[in-house]
Formats: structure tokens, C-alpha cells, sequence
């Protein structure tokens, strides 16, 4: 969709799929409407810049079931909720389903397109911190397991007599592996290195 962002908006109500259609292309976004979760799951074309609106109780798969649904496909896309009985109990499921954000009827064109945009960055920010953890647990798989001990070590602070006591091998031997693991990694400096070994224990989270 060459850059746009993009607005999928699922609800059952052809009226109200005019009016937001209406409302977000006028906000400048690029808009698709769908009659229900099975027509956006058959429809639906991958993008980064895009959000989902949805309705909470529509007929046949609801707004949790289709959210259900896509993380079974690993669909990863920002999904705002909106019901006319936002209570706890229901807020609390669509969040933990997944939701970005729960918005409760009657609500205004402002605080739905604020909602959307919010959804976006934070999604736009959530693809570069994974990207970022994919490269450096990368980058770690490449070294050998002694490497990948030794980095752990230096990323902790340790020194070459420290961790060549703690694993049973020499400093010097420690220094080699240093020189290997460093022109593997292509990096010249220890910081670099923790910095490395902390993006990656993060995909462990």
C-alpha cells in the first residue's frame, strides 16, 4: 500500500462501515470495510502501517473470537475494540485476547482516529525492538558455544582470569576467543558486546 497507513474496520452495520469510511478517509488513511470476521480474514492483505477496528459483538465469530484467530495465524496487527458496554470484565478478556485499546460507545471521530494512530506507532516501534532482538539473538547463533560463554562472561564485566577461572581454561585461551567472537560480531569494544547479549536475552521475555 506504498507507505499508507491503512484502517480495516469490521463491524456488521453497514451504516456505521459508511461512516467510518468516510471519517478515517478524510483523516487521511487508507480504508477497507468488512461485513464480518470471515470476510476480513478472506480479505485481509498484509501490511505494516495499518490497524484494525472492530465491533465486540457481531453475528457469527465475535470481536474475541476473530481475535483469537488471528494470533493463531500470527497475524500481528494493532486491533482496537470498540462495544457499548465496555465493563471491566470484558475489557480485561479483549486485552488479554490481545487488543490494543477497548473504546466504549458513543464515542467521537477524534478520540477513534487519536486511537488508531497510537496503534500504529506503537506497533511501528514494537517491528524495530523485535527486528533489533532477531539481529543480535542472529548474530549470537553464529558464534560457538565456548564464544557465546565467553560473551555471556565479558557482557557481566568479568576479565580474561576471571572467566578462564570459572570455565576451566586459560586467560590466554580466553583472549583468543575474545579475538574471534569480536571480528565475528564486528565489534571492537566489550559495550558493544553486552549491549549485543542484552537485545538478546530480551526475545526470551
Amino acid at each position: 500500500m506504498n507507505g499508507e497507513q491503512s484502517v480495516f474496520i469490521v463491524d456488521d452495520d453497514e451504516s456505521f462501515r459508511n461512516a467510518a469510511r468516510r471519517v478515517f478517509r478524510s483523516a487521511g488513511f487508507c480504508v477497507e470495510t468488512f461485513e464480518s470476521a470471515t470476510a476480513f480474514l478472506s480479505g485481509y492483505r498484509p501490511c505494516d502501517e495499518a490497524c484494525l477496528i472492530l465491533d465486540l459483538r457481531m453475528p457469527g465469530v465475535g470481536g474475541l473470537e476473530l481475535l483469537e484467530r488471528l494470533r493463531q495465524r500470527q497475524i500481528d496487527l494493532p486491533v482496537i475494540i470498540y462495544t457499548g458496554n465496555a465493563d471491566v470484565p470484558v475489557t480485561v478478556r479483549a486485552m488479554q485476547a490481545g487488543a490494543f485499546s477497548v473504546v466504549e460507545k458513543p464515542f467521537s471521530d477524534e478520540l477513534l482516529i487519536a486511537r488508531v494512530r497510537e496503534a500504529i506507532a506503537s506497533s511501528r516501534t514494537q517491528r524495530a525492538r523485535n527486528a533489533t532482538i532477531a539481529e543480535a539473538r542472529a548474530k549470537l547463533a553464529g558464534l560457538t558455544e565456548r564464544e557465546r560463554e565467553i560473551a555471556q562472561c565479558l557482557a557481566d564485566g568479568l576479565s580474561a582470569p576471571q572467566i578462564g577461572a570459572r570455565l576451566g581454561i586459560s586467560a590466554r585461551t580466553v583472549e583468543a576467543h575474545r579475538a574471534n567472537l569480536f571480528r565475528k560480531l564486528e565489534i571492537s569494544a566489550s559495550a558493544a558486546l553486552a549491549q549485543l547479549v542484552l537485545w538478546a536475552a530480551l526475545g526470551d521475555e
